[in-house]
């Protein structure tokens, strides 16, 4: 009985989102030079779009069969303008869709209303070089103005978009 309440308790531990206040750093430097896909399928580098000096960056990955992804996505759409409006601040969706998926990646999107920007790492580029090789999604990672990694956290329950607007608030200078 003991070794079954110390198995459970492993397991709960597992699944259960995790942040980590100081997160090991990426291997390679902010906005890391990565090839990404627009839904309209246009190439970028992630240098291009995702360096606004003087912000922090949120970068939330996602998968578009991921239910715990939708619903994350879904509570920061929520809460977007609000935040915006409070605290300047850069946010980007990127799926790690499989290609065949590409397509559903758009369709999502642009059903849910995202305000934010949303990308594709159809390479996979980013779980190479970011702590955690994003095992278990969602994932989210929030940069400091000078793009040192300062936070992250795996999985999603509802309430954790706003621990991450919390911390967000405390980076950007705000409190």
């Amino acid at each position: 009985m003991r070794n079954l309440f110390f198995s459970l308790l492993l397991l709960s531990g597992t699944l259960s989102a995790q942040t980590y206040d100081q997160p090991e750093q990426p291997t390679a430097k902010f906005p890391f030079g990565l090839p990404l896909t627009t839904p309209d399928s246009a190439k970028v580098i992630s240098t291009d779009k995702l360096l606004k000096t003087g912000k922090p960056t949120v970068l939330a990955f996602w998968l578009t069969t991921c239910m715990p992804c939708q619903m994350e996505l879904a509570a920061y759409t929520q809460h977007y303008e609000t935040w915006k409006k409070e605290t300047d601040f850069n946010f980007y969706a990127i799926s790690t869709d499989w290609p065949e998926r590409f397509r559903k990646i758009s369709e999502k999107a642009t059903a849910a209303k995202w305000p934010f920007p949303v990308y594709w790492d159809g390479q996979r580029s980013f779980s190479n070089i970011l702590p955690g090789a994003l095992n278990g999604l969602p994932q989210v990672f929030i940069f400091d103005k000078t793009g040192k990694l300062v936070w992250r956290h795996r999985r999603y329950t509802p309430g954790d978009e706003q621990e991450m607007y919390t911390k967000l608030k405390e980076v950007a200078g705000r409190k």
